[in-house]
């Protein structure tokens, strides 16, 4: 082969734009999907009352820092998968995803087992007792969902890795269907089940996320008609260091989706201090962050598969216009969310709660929910970009100077010493998800200077 046969041929910007549409376009809806569940579970226990729901949202942090852990600790499946078939080596796929479903139910077992202990950490930190048992109930319950979650996000990272995000799209949507019938069921009572309240939606998740996990690695497995092509037929048994890179991969990811998340936990943690009306202010607020994010997130999401396939074919190019044209697409995506929560906070509030306390304490606040909206859909595309590169440590350093360093400390003074009250937990995020922005954005250029293609960091 000649050496110019051997140079890849660099894909177009209108190429790269529409790739990215298609790839990210079921991935955010999917994304959507997931936090949909989270919004279904808000819109029932609303509907059962501010005490409820309050129990649930301070449970589901302690459930929901962790989370962003876990995923972040899977995210070597993705990174090799689409590099494997970007070295024209797909066989070798199977076997990542083998390894991430192993990999992903031990550490689901782990977390699990950590939560129960969660009724005497919220006693420790000073939370009232009675909200601290029932919310601690609400976490151990979670717990128990942890490997079944793991054990999706596997096999959802892998199908996007293949560029094939549509069967994850639709489990997830079905999966928010019988979340909403097992939510109704099991929080209110019917067919002679007694009304469960915030607990209710907790067993929903795990009945939920069982039959999600199951579901779609099954289908993996079987229903992929090319699975020979990737290595899913023929059984590898390599053992635990045949998976070393995959876990590194994923060790900073992990640390560092561990430090968001486990930031925004502990603002959660402040703002019970705040009282119950704020929890629950809280709880609807960050379900509008949360849909607006997930559009970013399914456009970061494709970013990295796309970069990580550069990559595997030395395209140094590619690897750069890959992660621009992803941060483009998603401010531009966001920025009509953004408007709409600016022009009508009241109507999109109103979406999530018709309590008029709520709605009271909702609209003031949505100003900085717009702002960070925006800032954090950049650094999320960042991020992915600078991992699909092969980037480990310092985006997680990145995160822990943003998050634990700025928004903590930073919106705990606004909110309690300032007398901001909620408004301040929003501004210290904003200021953080500016300073990750930022960071990440120069991390990428650094590492994509001259279009080059190196192979570390």
């Amino acid at each position: 082969m000649s050496a110019s046969a051997a140079v890849p041929t660099p894909t177009s910007l209108a190429g790269h734009v529409r790739e990215t549409v298609a790839l990210a376009g079921p991935v955010m809806v999917a994304r959507l999907g997931i936090v949909g569940l989270t919004i279904i579970d808000i819109l029932v226990l609303g509907r059962a009352g501010e005490v409820a729901l309050a129990d649930y949202i301070l449970g589901q942090s302690l459930y929901d820092g962790l989370t962003g852990m876990v995923y972040g600790l899977l995210l070597g499946v993705p990174v090799l998968a689409a590099r494997a078939i970007g070295a024209d080596r797909p066989e070798e796929a199977g076997a990542i995803w083998r390894r991430g479903l192993l990999y992903g139910a031990l550490i689901g077992v782990l977390v699990a087992v950590l939560l129960q202990g969660a009724e005497a950490f919220l006693l420790a930190i000073g939370q009232d007792p009675t909200i601290a048992e029932r919310s601690g109930q609400v976490a151990r319950l979670l717990g128990v969902a942890m490997a079944p979650l793991a054990l999706y996000i596997v096999s959802a990272l892998f199908l996007e890795a293949l560029g094939r995000p549509l069967p994850g799209m639709i489990a997830i949507l079905i999966a928010n269907v019988t979340n909403l019938f097992l939510n109704i069921v099991l929080v209110f009572g019917h067919f002679g089940l007694p009304a469960m309240g915030a607990v209710g939606t907790a067993v929903a998740t795990i009945i939920n996320l069982s039959g999600l996990a199951l579901g779609l690695g099954l289908y993996v497995r079987y229903g992929l008609k090319d699975r020979a092509r990737f290595g899913l037929v023929a059984r590898e048994h390599s053992g635990w260091r045949a998976g070393g890179e995959q876990r590194r991969l994923g060790y900073a990811a992990g640390i560092s989706y561990g430090l968001e998340a486990g930031s925004f936990t502990a603002l959660t943690l402040v703002i019970g201090f705040l009282g119950v009306t704020a929890l629950a202010t809280h709880a609807v607020l960050f379900q509008v962050i949360g849909l607006t994010f997930m559009v970013a997130f399914g456009f970061a999401t494709a970013t990295q598969v796309r970069v990580s396939q550069a990559w595997g074919r030395g395209s140094g190019g590619d690897i750069v216009r890959a992660g621009w044209v992803g941060l483009g697409l998603a401010t531009a995506a966001n920025a009509g969310l953004v408007a709409l929560c600016l022009v009508f906070p009241a109507v999109v509030v109103g979406l999530f709660t018709a309590e008029p306390a709520i709605q009271a304490a909702a609209v003031p606040v949505m100003i900085w929910v717009a702002l960070l909206v925006l800032l954090d859909g950049g650094q999320s595309v960042m991020n992915l970009a600078c991992r699909g590169r092969g980037d480990t440590w310092v985006p997680t350093a990145i995160h822990f100077s943003a998050y634990w360093l700025i928004m903590v400390p930073g919106g705990a003074a606004l909110a309690l010493w300032a007398g901001h009250g909620l408004a301040g937990i929003y501004q210290g995020i904003a200021a953080a998800s500016l300073i990750s922005a930022g960071g990440l954005a120069l991390r990428f250029a650094w590492l994509t200077r001259g279009h080059g293609a190196r192979r570390g960091g």
